[in-house]
This record gives C-alpha cells, structure tokens and sequence, in this order.
C-alpha cells in the first residue's frame, strides 16, 4: 500500500502545474513543484528517494502548497550556526583587536574565557575576527 499525503488533493496539484508554468527558470522551486505533482501518482516515500529529499519535506511542501503559502517555497532552508558570543560580547572583542591589532587568537581565546568564562576553539575565535573583517589574521 503506497503512502499517501492526506493534504494531497487535486486543487494542490492544479496550484503547483499554474505554479511550475511561471517559474520554469527557478531550478530550486521547480524542484519542489515537480515532487509534489509526482507524489499525487506515486507514494510519497518513493518520490522522496528518486528526488533525494525527505519525506517530511515532500510533506512540509504540500502544507505549503495547501495552506496558500507559495511564496514560502522560493525561500531557502535558514540553517544557520548559533553563536556562543553576544553581540555585546562581541563588541567587545572588536573593541580589544582595535586597542592591541598584534593580539593572537590564542591569546583572544584566553580573554574571552577569563572575561566571558566561554570555553571556545581557535577555529571559532578565528572566524568570528574573520566575521569583523580582520583581513590579516
């Protein structure tokens, strides 16, 4: 027995056929359009292997499409690493590079475990300098 959305009706489908036509030159959406139409034939679980996507996503697009949201499609996924230092912190940091541009990032790592009692990597001090554009670190 084939796995069927039950959000996954005709008036979905008709949405993302309109809504492929316009947006032809958008590889990204059309993607998505493209399973969702094919998940209306097949099951949901094959159409997400043959695509190489999940199937919550297959299924979070047919929400999308069900709900009227569009325009949600076009966005890309907001994955995004969390930052350890605040931006208070982080003017901080700003501030003591200004006030001595000879510092290392060993030595900043140290500052900030005093200061902020943060235990951070090299890599993480290195790139958020890189972040203030600290070009010659």
């Amino acid at each position: 027995m084939a796995l069927r959305s039950k959000l996954l009706d005709e008036e979905v489908v008709k949405s993302a056929k309109k809504m492929l036509k316009k947006v032809r030159n958008n590889a990204y959406v059309a993607k998505k359009l493209n399973a969702v139409i094919a998940a209306k034939k097949h099951s949901i679980t094959a159409v997400a292997k043959i695509y190489c996507i999940s199937r919550s996503a297959l299924t979070s697009w047919i929400k999308l499409l069900k709900l009227g949201r569009e325009e949600k499609l076009f966005a890309p996924p907001q994955r995004r690493r969390k930052t350890k230092l605040n931006h208070a912190q982080l003017q901080q940091v700003e501030a003591w590079i200004e006030k001595n541009p000879n510092i290392t990032i060993k030595e900043m790592r140290i500052r900030i475990q005093e200061k902020f009692g943060l235990n951070i990597s090299k890599s993480t001090v290195h790139r958020y300098m890189q972040k203030m554009k600290f070009s010659y670190i």
